[in-house]
């Protein structure tokens, strides 16, 4: 199985789990981060980069180019389905339309949905949102499987 992760992921990892004081948890993501299983979008790479910090030179360092899919063609198609779902959802406002167009959740939705991954982000679905497309809402909307870190961890078979 193989899954696609959230900038929430990366950026939550960051936050409670200082590098310097998580050093396992760093390791083991980098292996993780190599296994061939997981992986993210280049547009997750494009809003680490924005943040200029540790995790932008952790994830230069420890992550391969292979690690970021790209927008292909399979992918903008299933990119096009996801906007037109939430498009067609009469609850978000334009606003909420805006970013859910310009930010990586979309693309996250539609990779996972052109690549059969499942989508790993800490968003909890709230389908009355009316501000704020979440990604869990988009998932059921189009038939992905998402999930949380530790999920990932427990079906990989990792203790850290």
């Amino acid at each position: 199985m193989a899954y696609i992760f959230d900038t929430n992921i990366f950026i939550r990892s960051k936050n409670e789990m200082p590098m310097d004081i998580w050093p396992t948890f760093w390791a083991r993501f980098k292996e993780m981060v190599n296994s061939g299983q997981i992986f993210t979008s280049v547009k997750v790479k494009d809003e680490i980069d924005k943040g200029k910090d540790e995790l932008t030179e952790w994830v230069k360092n420890n992550a391969p180019k292979s690690f970021f899919l790209s927008l292909d063609a399979d992918v903008m198609s299933h990119y096009t389905a996801t906007q037109n779902w939430a498009r067609s959802n009469p609850l978000y406002n334009q606003q909420a339309l805006n970013t859910f167009a310009h930010v990586a959740d979309a693309y996250l939705v539609a990779t996972a949905a052109a690549k059969q991954m499942t989508l790993v982000t800490y968003e909890a679905s709230s389908p009355f949102s009316k501000k704020r497309v979440m990604i869990p809402d988009a998932c059921i909307a189009l038939g992905v499987r998402y999930c949380d870190l530790n999920t990932v961890l427990k079906e990989m078979g990792i203790k850290i």
